[in-house]
């Protein structure tokens, strides 16, 4: 539990996906975009289906009040989650479930198998 609570806290570095928030998933190039979505109605949707272990970034921006955070991250192995490396942490966070608990937005990826 006490683990939880320090990666709740890292990742609250993020912005507060409200309604509006754009994000990216990116190469570590931080230049080729893969796909991109913006939060809608408690929902963030992309549509390109993602190769399973991909190391990548995301660029999460919100631009009326100018946050943006690029946090590393790796595809889940059906390619329905996006793993999320924070700071020193050796384990890596489900985007999807953090979305879901702490911010209430359902995260859709085209996985393997859909």
């Amino acid at each position: 539990m006490m683990m939880w609570l320090l990666l709740a806290q890292t990742i609250t570095g993020l912005p507060a996906m409200l309604p509006g928030t754009d994000v990216k998933i990116v190469l570590p190039d931080l230049v080729t975009v893969l796909d991109a979505a913006t939060v809608q109605n408690n929902r963030l949707v992309f549509d390109v289906p993602l190769e399973p272990g991909r190391e990548i970034r995301l660029l999460i921006s919100y631009a009326p009040e100018g946050e943006l955070a690029v946090p590393t991250g790796y595809v889940g192995p059906q390619s329905d989650d996006i793993l999320l490396q924070l700071g020193d942490a050796r384990q890596l966070v489900s985007f999807r479930g953090w979305l879901a608990d702490e911010r209430g937005i359902e995260l859709v990826l085209p996985g393997r198998n859909r």
